[in-house]
């Protein structure tokens, strides 16, 4: 006897927002309760997310805090933060995105002395990663992220007919 299955294949969309978001109508952004999260907040400004912010890294941590986030992993890199987090509940991370980007929005715009109101011109993007593997290969890429916002490395780039496509 054969057991029918709900029609859950697996490969349902891992990845929303940023620039695949061209063109495109809405959706339902696909999120995960019980996996982690990589979430990418990026700016039009080239150098509004100094890395080692103490102040910018306090309110993410914070806010992460307030809305029962957990944090796994927070990354300034110039133009764009890296966060690698896990999700309560989607309610959480609709108010968290929603306080935290107008926060940082406040806090640059006092920074700068100077209104920014369009900072972020592409919504958040995330993508839904694998516990083991993939979730140590993004940590690793946050730690070599904030190595080269620092300056402290510097990494090769490929030549443009091999770098694959990327949303961030």
């Amino acid at each position: 006897m054969k057991q029918l299955g709900f029609g859950f294949t697996g490969d349902y969309k891992k990845e929303f927002g940023g620039s695949l978001l061209s063109g495109k109508r809405k959706a339902a952004r696909p999120l995960s309760l019980r996996h982690p999260i990589h979430l990418v907040l990026k700016s039009s400004g080239s150098s509004c997310f100094v890395p080692g912010h103490r102040k910018m890294e306090l309110l993410i941590k914070s806010h992460a805090k307030r809305y029962g986030i957990q944090l796994y992993e927070v990354s300034l890199n110039w133009s764009h933060i890296h966060l690698l987090v896990k999700l309560p509940s989607r309610d959480a991370y609709l108010a968290f995105i929603r306080t935290l980007t107008s926060l940082l929005v406040s806090l640059l715009s006092k920074l700068k002395g100077r209104s920014l109101k369009g900072l972020f011109d592409l919504r958040p993007f995330t993508k839904i990663l694998s516990w083991g593997k993939q979730f140590r290969a993004v940590v690793a890429y946050h730690e070599l992220n904030d190595l080269e916002g620092r300056g402290l490395l510097v990494r090769k780039k490929k030549p443009k007919r091999m770098r694959k496509k990327s949303c961030f």
